[in-house]
């Protein structure tokens, strides 16, 4: 709700030439929030754009917020990564909300200041793709790199300062000096639209930033309470690089940064809706960030130890470590009861389409809420879980990393210790869960025979078809029937063992007759009561 103090909003249209912009830069007006990430524009982008402003093409507008005294944002960065002087506390500030590629290339190339700010140099882009020429011999901009002649080009940084130019066109071929001159003129003479924003609330601003998507990249809650929650000596974002860094040596890097938000806000207050994150305060965050790291790395621990999931690739559901962070933030030391319900929270879950049905964020701040049920000793909140996966579901899913499902399976048959069809030695799940290799799983049926009998490729890649084998192994198994590598490869003595570990079935007469539906049908049965084993 708005303040009744607050003037009226206001939103007001203009264009400004290139010169003004560049100075308006220049004194410092105009800033980058932290919310904005780097400079991302290659030098043929920026090429473009040059090419775009000669031809008196339109642009785009460029999006500014006004922010007074009260609103100005404590984390901010200089565009284009320049060196430039901060206004006066009591002086307005313009902060881009979009736009900041091209205004950053627009200053990158024509200002005279070249003077990068080293506090903020990892989002800093290289200077010298902001040195565009244009040759006038052959018509075209160029980069510094492809000049071979300077008598017939001119450094675009000198074209719209008068004396600069004079100074140029000396070293010209006066051929061009003409051509040099309207060039000068076009660029001093384009207009860039601006569209400026005003009395507005920084969670209003937030709305709006959000709902702009020329780009393709939406502000995200993140970058919202890094903009104005976080201080000079907490980055948010930073923090969270940081965190991902170490998590990546355990096979867990690859975090959504919104999904790291949500573990954070939801070891904090117990919610990972957007709203209840924004309440989140900057000094609770940065008090409390040394358990919220203890906790995830407790969390990555429990996924390697307890489930087998040595690396984020298998986990189902990225989702699932959001109440597992509750648990490890609120007991620096489970209990074994307790431990036990998170292990079969997560193997029903796993099997279930709890997450991939919608509203994820109530299921999860439910998930919180049945996780401190649990921590407080009540842990029939377990019965609101149900696995939904059914036979037909597993032998109808295709074998895919991308699916839930095929990593839910890869885990649970992880469990079970499997050992080799062909050596009768065991298997080392950790180094076949601890990055994706194919080679790692083997079609139990051979791809080749299942083919060759005329099966469709979804068939022959049924879930239900794959185990853990080495590629030693498989290539010994090769093409053969089901009936021939059966009887004469896998060792007789350890057969039922061999077979059991890896949750397949003991019909000796399916494979006698290489009946590949019946197979599926009773493997299927077979991983989904060795699911109940782990639940029940």
């Amino acid at each position: 709700m708005r303040d009744s103090k607050l003037k009226k909003p206001e939103l007001n249209t203009s264009s400004l030439k290139i010169d003004k912009l560049v100075n308006r830069v220049n004194e410092g007006e105009i800033k980058i929030p932290a919310f904005q990430r780097g400079y991302v524009w290659k030098q043929n982008q920026i090429i473009d754009l040059m090419q775009s402003i000669a031809n008196d093409f339109p642009i785009g507008s460029i999006l500014l917020w006004e922010a007074n005294e009260k609103e100005k944002l404590r984390s901010t960065r200089n565009i284009a990564g320049y060196l430039l002087p901060d206004r006066g506390e009591n002086w307005p500030v313009n902060y881009v909300l979009d736009g900041q590629q091209r205004l950053s290339s627009i200053y990158g190339v024509f200002s005279g200041d070249t003077q990068q700010d080293v506090s903020n140099a990892k989002y800093n882009p290289s200077l010298d793709i902001f040195e565009i020429y244009y040759d006038f011999k052959n018509k075209r901009f160029l980069s510094k790199g492809e000049v071979t002649d300077f008598k017939t080009c001119i450094l675009l940084r000198n074209i719209i300062d008068p004396l600069k130019l004079v100074d140029q066109l000396i070293n010209m071929d006066s051929t061009f000096h003409q051509d040099a001159k309207s060039l000068s003129s076009k660029f001093l003479n384009y207009e860039v639209p601006v569209v400026q924003i005003k009395n507005r609330t920084k969670e209003e601003v937030g709305v709006i930033f959000e709902r702009i998507n020329n780009t393709g990249t939406k502000l995200n809650t993140l970058d919202l309470m890094t903009a104005w929650t976080w201080t000079n000596d907490f980055h948010l974002i930073d923090s969270i690089d940081e965190l991902v860094e170490e998590l990546e040596d355990k096979g867990f890097g690859n975090i959504d940064n919104r999904l790291i938000l949500q573990v954070i806000s939801g070891m904090l207050i117990g919610s990972t809706k957007t709203e209840n994150i924004l309440r989140l305060t900057g000094d609770k965050v940065r008090d409390k960030w040394d358990d919220v790291k203890e906790a995830m790395r407790k969390v990555v621990d429990f996924l390697a130890t307890e489930i087998q999931c040595k690396n984020i690739d298998f986990l189902p559901y990225h989702q699932q470590l959001i109440p597992l962070g509750r648990m490890y933030y609120k007991e620096k030391k489970p209990s074994a009861d307790l431990l036990d319900s998170a292990k079969k929270y997560f193997w029903i879950t796993s099997f279930s389409d709890r997450y991939s049905s919608g509203q994820t964020t109530a299921k999860m701040d439910s998930d919180i809420s049945s996780f401190d049920a649990m921590i407080d000793g009540d842990y029939s909140v377990l019965k609101r879980y149900t696995v939904s996966c059914t036979p037909k579901e597993i032998i109808d899913t295709k074998f895919s990393k991308a699916n839930p499902l095929t990593r839910s399976v890869l885990l649970l048959l992880s469990t079970l210790s499997p050992i080799d069809l062909v050596t009768g030695s065991r298997i080392d799940v950790g180094k076949a869960l601890s990055s994706y290799n194919r080679k790692e799983y083997h079609h139990i049926f051979p791809n080749a025979y299942l083919k060759r009998i005329g099966h469709s490729t979804n068939e022959i890649f049924s879930i239900a078809n794959f185990c853990f084998l080495s590629s030693a192994s498989n290539k010994k198994i090769s093409s053969k029937e089901p009936s021939d590598y059966f009887h004469s490869i896998i060792h007789k003595q350890k057969k039922e063992a061999i077979l059991e570990s890896n949750a397949i079935p003991l019909d000796d007469d399916i494979f006698d007759t290489n009946d590949y539906s019946a197979f599926l049908e009773q493997r299927a049965d077979i991983i989904l009561n060795r699911l109940s084993g782990l639940i029940s």
